[in-house]
This record gives C-alpha cells, structure tokens and sequence, in this order.
C-alpha cells in the first residue's frame, strides 16, 4: 500500500490483517516495511504497509526512491488516499502516479 503519510495504510493493514502497524496522529509513523497476510479463498495475499511518501519522492525526498521500488516490484499497487484532502491543488492520486512513473 502506498500513499502519502497520514492517510490511514496502518490502520487499514491492522484492519485486514492480525499484524500491529503503529498509526499515531502524526506523519511518518511507519519508518520500515510492515508485512501482513490476509487469507482470502484459500490463498495468501501479502500486504506491505509502506512508510508514506511525499512529492518529489521520485528525486530523492524523504526515502521516496525505496518506497517507491518496493511498490513497483509488487504485483499490485494499493494507492490509499484521504477523500477529505483530494481535489483541486491536493490531487493526491496524480501526484502519486507521476513519482511511480517517474523512476
């Protein structure tokens, strides 16, 4: 799952998973790759809750070029996003698709 920090990857992979992510009220709580497991027929998904990333993530900001490999090694791409921040100038989702095609 990756997103920007604060948008709720924690509580989702703690949700749909028996793993404890810390999710505080502050950003960049995750500081590592949390792995979870979520059993859906019979078979095994893992998850991995991803420390947020920022724009510019792509040059070098913050750890953004790790996170990003990690994402664009899995087989599938969660982007979580905060409804209430999208839109106009926050377009989180754009954002986010330029830094994984950037790299």
């Amino acid at each position: 799952m990756i997103g920007f920090p604060s948008v709720g990857k924690s509580s989702l992979l703690n949700e749909l998973t028996d793993t404890e992510s810390q999710a505080a009220g502050y950003e960049f709580t995750t500081l590592t790759c949390i792995p979870g497991n979520v059993i859906y027929k019979d078979t095994k998904i893992q998850l991995l809750d991803l420390p947020g990333i920022i724009e510019g993530a792509a040059y070098g900001r913050g750890r953004g070029r790790e996170v990003i490999a990690v994402a664009r090694s899995s087989d599938l791409i969660l982007m979580v996003l905060d409804g209430v921040k999208e839109g106009g100038v926050n377009n989180h989702r754009a954002i986010l698709e330029k830094e994984l095609e950037t790299v």
